[in-house]
Formats: C-alpha cells, structure tokens, sequence
C-alpha cells in the first residue's frame, strides 16, 4: 500500500534546497565579477571617447558613433539587444521557463557598455540585472533543474547584479521578489539573498563606494514633511505615467518612420548627441547630478531644463531600440522634478524651512516607483544608496501614493506594456496559495460509501446499475475497502465496476477485496491540499482515501478534485464584504 512517503520526500526536497544555495553562491560571484568588468569597460570606453582635449563636436557625435556599432553587433549577431533589461528578464521567466540565451547574456552588456560609454544617457542597472539572471539561467540550463529552480537562479543573479553596481543587497532582493521570481517564500528567498549577500562582499574587495549616494537629513520626520512628501508622491505618479505612456507612443512612432533597424539607432544617437550638445549633463548615466540635487540646492531653471532634456534623451533613445537601463535615467528626472516640487511648497506657510535635497530622494524613488510598481524595491534602493533612516517614513508615503496614482491612470506598468501586447499575462499580485495552508481534514468528505473486505459485490453492483452507472461513477470513482475497524485495505474502482457491469456479472459470490486493487494511493488527514493535488497529477486518480497519520491507516474520508475546488470558493468568499456592527446593531433592534 503507497502513501505519500514513496514519493519525493521533504529529505529530497531539503537536499535541492542546499543545491540551490550552494549554485546561489557561485550565481553571486560570477555575477559581481561581470559587473566590475562592465564598469571598467564603460569607464575605459568613455575615457577614450571623451579623452582631453575632447571638443563639444564629440558630445554631438560620439552617440551616433556608438549607435552604429550597436547596430553593427545586433545585424552581425542576429541578436536583438534592444530594451532596458529588466522586462527581458521578466519575459525569459514567464514566457520561456527561464531560460536566456548565452548570445543576450553576452552582447547586451557588451551593447550597454558602448552605448553608456559613448554618451548615451542611461544606467548599468538593467543590462546587469539582465545579465546577473542570464548568468543564473545558463547555470540553471547547464546543470539539471526544474523551471522553478531555474527561476530562483534567475533571480538570484539578478539580484546580484544589482548589489555588485550599487552596493543595495536589500533592493536587489526585494527587486527580484517583486518583478522576477513573484513569490515570497523561504525556498526562493534564501538563494536570492545568499546571492545578493555574495556580490555585496566581493563589491567590496573591489573598494567600490559605499554607500553610493551618501547624504544625511537630520531633521525628524514629522506631520509636514509627511504632508510634503504625500504630494511629492501625488506628482510624481503623474510624471511616471506621462514618461511611460510618451515612452510608448516614441516607440510606436519609430516603428512607423520608413527607416531600418539601424536607421533607427542612428536616429536615436543624433538625438542624444544634439541633446548633449545643448546640455552635457544629459550624456551618461548621470549620477553626479543626483548627487549634486541632494546635496546642493540647484536654481528651478537649471532643474527645469535638466528634467526635461534628460527625459528627451532617454526617452528618444531608448524607442530607437538601444540598449541601456531606466533607473538612472528615471531617477534623474524623478529627482529634478521632486526639488522643483520642494521648492514650490518652500511657499506655503510653515514650510520655509522642507529640506529640498530630502524632496528629491522622494521623487527618485517614487518616480520610478510609479512606472515600475515595485514598491519596497524603490524605497529600499533610495535608503540603502543613501544610508539614512530618517528617509524611510517620506520614501514610504511618496512611493506608495505614486504607485496608487500610475495604477487609476495606467493599466501596464513600463516592465510589462510589451508583455501584454504579446498576449503574456503577467502575475499582478504576490498571493499565497490556499492549497498551501488548508488541510484535508478541513475539505475532504468524512462520510464516504465504503465496503467490508467481506463484503459480496452483487449489492454494490445492482445499486450502480438502478443509479444508472455512468452518472452515479462520476461522482463517487473509488470505494474504499475497510476492515471492520475501519483500517484501509484496498480500493474499488469505478473501471473495475463498469468493466463487471459490462460483461454481466452480478457479482454474486465475489469479494469485494478479491477484485480491489490493493495498490492504494492515499493522503493522511494532517497533509496539505498541495500536497494532495500532487499526488492525483502525478498518478492521474481523480480521489484520494484520507487516512490517519498514527500508522493504523484508518480510514477517515475521500478527497477530489471538487474539494480543491472548493478551496477556491473560500478565497472568493474572503472578498465578499461583511455587515459592519453598526448594521448587526441595527437588525439586532
């Protein structure tokens, strides 16, 4: 007689487990030395594009210049480079049981490194995000695993991706939680962190700085800059959707202008060249304008200009199909637009005193916050790149409102727009399932019919046959076989009923037991409907006798697939609002 203890054990499952956290580790390392490689190649790019004595000629020309080698590499290659990194991740998990191609995992930051050497205004935070879960996913290809573990090491890579560029382990993990892996339980979150926690400590035996963003607000958070902070969220919302849709209809607009591929690219270069030519500091990722915006209080003018002119940049840039990451880009253009909102509330009464480089924290997280929908990545990235706690109540409330605001305007986020054209539905909420931690004993039938193993099969038969077999068997496709207390012996199958049914037989003389088959598969009464819907997938039975957990086997009811059904129900009835006491008071009089 099977049970559920001759399938794959909680041993089996425990010894996958230290695989994977061991594969974690080698995920984070290989991870982190891919990152240090691809800033030395950025770093050594622009250094020779931008050598002195470089005129302004090169700003205009040293974009157009990179564009056609990325072209060049994506025409040769037969590879498509385009796009910020993170909705390529999310589609390699959801839409190709995560897997990546070595070609993207390779050329795409070759791509980024050239196009952010050579002018183009992003960051490195997407391709290495893409690349840290290629790395995950080749490894996951390479040594046999499922397409869930394949996922955890998907999103252990991009986790470590980036905490090897920015030293935020925490964001890192909440980022792949959030957008990658969709679920929020120790067996992905222990090889995503262990990750994570690898490349923050080989970050550091590169002496990269840390933190990356330093700054300091001393002063308390208190009711105003609450106040402030919720309209800095308000605001930035509507930024996010605006960047997002006139993303969208760039991109659209490219794809109708009579140009190639690389036409477009070049397009896209010109655009950024003529952009930095009236303003370098739109050329690269630029993080010193961050700095300078939390550190320093800039004239609304210079803000207002570097706002829209980065956003241009970016923008007309990224439709052409380059490749290059949001979250520098977008935190620029958050953090410009959250000092011009500071500035303007520094007006009302009682708010002189709002520190305007703490608005513009707010607005990067919460800009990028509203065009992403990762919540607790946005805020966790915001305090881990600027190491201060007092950040954490205003970064909560402006994040939260924007992600409010980009939800009742917009329906996609920037990471799933071109997923859901595609027809790829993309999971919105981190919901845990019922199945997990409902029991059987809560669903399953505790009254089912059953036979004595001495019992003849004469009277079960003609009761099958009055019943009209065929209805009756699809309700009831097992009956248990029991000893007289109540002990599981063997199983009745519907089959086995029918097929007498058919030749004849009135089963007269016949045991129960002597036709049963005694091969049972069965469930103990403390298991979880998960682990009951496993076992009839795995062996194709549609009930299951729900036996005792003591070694006695007695028998105590039958589970189906009506029962896990069932379960769905009470998700649903959760829902359902319920009477307040105001109106059980009101009835009760």
């Amino acid at each position: 007689m099977k049970s559920k203890e001759d399938y794959p054990t909680q041993t089996h499952h425990r010894l996958n487990g230290l695989r994977l956290l061991l594969l974690a580790i080698l995920v984070g390392s290989l991870v982190a030395l891919a990152g240090q490689a691809l800033l030395h190649l950025i770093h050594g790019i622009a250094a020779l594009v931008f050598q002195p004595p470089s005129g302004s000629w090169v700003w205009l020309l040293a974009p157009v210049a990179g564009a056609a080698l990325i072209g060049l590499i994506s025409r040769l290659a037969k590879v498509d480079v385009s796009g910020h990194g993170i909705p390529e991740a999310m589609q390699g998990v959801i839409a190709n049981q995560s897997r990546i191609r070595l070609k993207t995992a390779i050329l795409k930051p070759l791509c980024t490194a050239i196009c952010i050497g050579t002018g183009g205004p992003f960051g490195v935070e997407g391709p290495i995000i893409a690349t840290g879960g290629a790395v995950g996913s080749l490894l996951g290809q390479c040594i046999p695993h499922s397409p869930a573990q394949r996922k955890i090491l998907l999103g252990a890579g991009a986790a470590a991706g980036m905490t090897a560029m920015f030293g935020t382990p925490l964001a890192g993990v909440l980022l792949a939680v959030e957008l990658l892996l969709f679920e929020f339980r120790a067996r992905s979150l222990l090889p995503v962190s262990m990750a994570a926690a690898t490349a923050m400590f080989m970050r550091g035996l590169t002496h990269e700085p840390f933190p990356m963003l330093p700054v300091s607000f001393p002063m308390a958070p208190d009711p105003l800059i609450g106040f402030a902070s919720l309209l800095v969220g308000g605001v930035s919302g509507l930024v996010a959707v605006g960047m997002t849709e006139a993303l969208h209809g760039l991109e659209s607009l490219y794809e109708k202008l009579p140009f190639s591929n690389m036409g477009r690219l070049l397009l896209g270069g010109l655009s950024v060249g003529l952009i930095g030519w009236i303003d370098p500091r739109t050329l690269g990722p630029g993080y010193a304008n961050m700095q300078n915006m939390l550190h320093t209080e800039i004239a609304a003018t210079a803000l207002g200009t570097l706002m829209v002119l980065k956003f241009a940049s970016w923008s007309l840039s990224l439709a052409s199909g380059t490749a290059g990451g949001t979250l520098a880009p977008v935190m620029t253009v958050g953090g410009a637009m959250g000092s011009l909102a500071g500035l303007a509330i520094q007006h009302i009464p009682g708010f002189e005193s709002l520190p305007i480089g703490l608005m513009a924290l707010v607005g990067m997280a919460s800009v990028f916050a509203g065009m992403s929908r990762a919540l607790l990545a946005s805020v966790a990235f915001a305090f881990e790149a600027t190491q201060s706690s007092g950040t954490f109540g205003p970064l909560l409330l402006g994040c939260a409102i924007a992600i409010c605001v980009s939800r009742l305007l917009m329906r996609h986020s920037i990471m799933t727009e071109k997923m859901a054209k595609q027809g790829i539905h993309v999971p919105e909420a981190m919901q845990p399932d019922i199945l997990e931690y409902l029991l059987v004993k809560d669903v399953m039938n505790a009254k089912p019919v059953t036979l004595l193993e001495s019992a003849q099969l004469d009277e079960t038969i003609q009761a099958c046959s009055d019943q009209h077999s065929d209805s009756y068997w699809q309700k009831t496709r097992l009956i248990p076989i029991v000893d007289e207390d109540n002990r599981l012996k063997a199983i009745l199958t519907r089959n086995e009923i029918l097929s007498m049914l058919r030749s004849g037989s009135s089963g007269k003389g016949i045991k129960a037991l002597h036709v049963a088959n005694p091969a049972v598969i069965s469930i103990h009464n403390d298991s979880t409907l998960a682990q009951a819907a496993d076992l009839m997938l795995l062996h194709d039975v549609a009930q299951l006798p729900v036996i005792t957990n003591d070694g006695r086997k007695t028998l105590l009811g039958v589970i189906s697939r009506k029962e896990l059904l069932q379960a769905r129900q009470i998700t649903q009835q959760h829902e359902f609002p319920q009477p307040g006491i105001l109106a059980a008071l009101r009835q009760s009089k």
